[in-house]
């Protein structure tokens, strides 16, 4: 019974814990961007031809300002780096075949189940005015940008400014 009683308390405790999302550096700093401060975020529609979910682009937007205004950059009018933000689909059909005992002696049974794996992928890249990369990374969340909550997608773009380097005068 104690045994029970401690699992149930763990599995509580793990579906109220929001996991962060694993952000992966890319393209590592280049050591342009040092005394760089000034940046312009991009439209998305500059990074990309196609875009998903265009309804979840201004919070990200305005979460990517808050996040390099506290890593000591400056939202201004004269760049001197460019920030292009885009997220990426990747949607796949899934197919599970279970076999399954039948329910009455009428033979074998087989159930199949069709999914669809859909997973988004924002990505982020520091370039300087002449479109070379100064820094990019990627974060994952695992789960359907369709689906995921906006504290999720706010997790997310903040595991991703967490990898950001910070300015340096």
């Amino acid at each position: 019974m104690r045994l029970f009683a401690i699992l149930l308390i763990c599995l509580a405790l793990a579906t109220c814990s929001s996991a962060l999302p694993h952000a992966q550096v890319t393209h590592p700093a280049d050591s342009r961007l040092a005394g760089l401060r000034d940046f312009q975020l991009m439209p998305p529609e500059n990074a990309v031809d196609a875009l998903p979910y265009r309804n979840r682009y201004p919070l990200i937007a305005d979460w990517l300002r808050q996040g390099m205004s506290e890593h000591g950059f400056r939202d201004t009018g004269t760049a001197q780096v460019r920030v292009y933000y885009w997220l990426a689909l990747r949607d796949a059909a899934l197919e599970f075949k279970v076999d399954v005992a039948p329910p009455q002696p009428m033979g074998p049974y087989l159930a199949i189940h069709r999914l669809r794996d859909e997973t988004g992928t924002l990505r982020v890249r520091l370039t300087d005015l002449q479109d070379q990369v100064l820094w990019e990374g990627t974060v994952s969340t695992g789960l359907s940008p369709a689906h995921a909550s906006t504290e999720l997608l706010h997790n997310a773009v903040g595991a991703l400014i967490q990898q950001l380097p910070r300015a340096t005068p």
